[in-house]
């Protein structure tokens, strides 16, 4: 193990310090994908088990506007009671279908007198120059009977609204501008009424069962914290394998020159000693992959050339030809 010795240098416990952080740092990005991936299955499977669901009585789910569980998102509800269309208020900046318009919430005031906010879809941008939609149906009169799907409320965000719209279903925010409380919990996505409107918004279409990329991507970034290991590991292979060449390919001038120089370093080779030194040069001159044709093929006994006074006698000649 002598020869992997320099791995203990600082130079390559810096560059061994600089893995341990990449590998971390693609360990983390890898937890951060598998979090998201995490995240859709489980959206995915409210979708799969709660949306086409049997609807629950009035009693069993209208709680669930006011005490949210998240368990039951997309969970169809049966609403009895009444609309309140005079308190219709409009989501703003909502896509569908490529186009932007406005999503329409409507407070529903059940039989037992709670009230709880309806979404019942969506209406295109009017052609007029103040952006506002050309019509919005108007919800059935009287006592209706409403199946809905439970969404939860969502945040505040910091953007205002002109009177009659708001920028999020932002349930908190609706209460304080109407004057009766609703459940600020989660609303409900309308699914069907009885009876039914004239027209209704357009209906939102079924969410997608979609796992994206992130678990692929999560198994890419463990591969890559691993890759990095493995490439620290082959460079260091790679330097050990470049000192035998070097120790080899030292050895092998060294017996070329043994062949022009006697023990005192003088010349005594039949050509001309520039040529001698010139071909010698040449093969510092070339690329790696040419050098290596210069150099000897390795000795089955013994792979490597390690003896010290090999090379000292390769240096002793080198001086005394230049001082020659």
């Amino acid at each position: 193990m002598r020869k992997y010795s320099f791995l203990f240098s600082g130079a390559w416990i810096g560059w061994f310090l600089m893995c341990v952080v990449a590998a971390i740092v693609c360990a983390f990005l890898a937890q951060w994908q598998m979090s998201r991936n995490d995240y859709l299955v489980v959206e995915n499977d409210k979708i799969e088990n709660n949306y086409d669901a049997p609807p629950l009585s009035p009693a069993e789910g209208l709680p669930l506007f006011e005490d949210y569980d998240e368990t039951q998102t997309w969970q169809p509800v049966t609403l009895e009671g009444q609309y309140l269309p005079q308190d219709t208020t409009l989501v703003r900046n909502r896509p569908q279908d490529g186009r932007v318009g406005y999503e329409v919430l409507v407070p529903f005031r059940a039989d037992d007198g709670r009230t709880v906010v309806i979404n019942r879809g969506w209406v295109p941008t009017g052609d007029g120059a103040n952006g506002m939609p050309g019509l919005i149906p108007q919800p059935p009169s009287g006592d209706v009977t409403a199946t809905v799907r439970l969404r939860p409320g969502e945040v505040s965000v910091d953007r205002g609204a002109p009177e009659g719209q708001i920028a999020s279903i932002d349930l908190g925010l609706l209460e304080e501008q109407l004057d009766y409380p609703i459940a600020t919990g989660g609303y409900g996505l309308l699914a069907s009424e009885d009876p039914p409107a004239a027209e209704r918004p357009a209906a939102p279409a079924k969410p997608e069962i979609n796992y994206g990329p992130h678990l692929s991507y999560s198994l890419q970034w463990y591969a890559f914290a691993f890759l990095v290991f493995v490439a620290f590991g082959y460079a260091a292979r790679q330097h050990v394998r470049n000192e035998e060449w070097d120790r080899a390919y030292s050895a092998e001038v060294e017996r070329k020159l043994a062949q022009y120089y006697d023990a005192e370093g003088n010349y005594t080779g039949d050509v001309d000693e520039e040529l001698i030194i010139r071909e010698l040069q040449m093969a510092d001159d070339m690329p790696a992959h040419l050098k290596s044709l210069y150099r000897p093929k390795k000795n089955r006994r013994n792979n490597a050339v390690t003896n010290e006074d090999e090379e000292d006698a390769l240096l002793d000649a080198l001086e005394s030809q230049r001082r020659s």
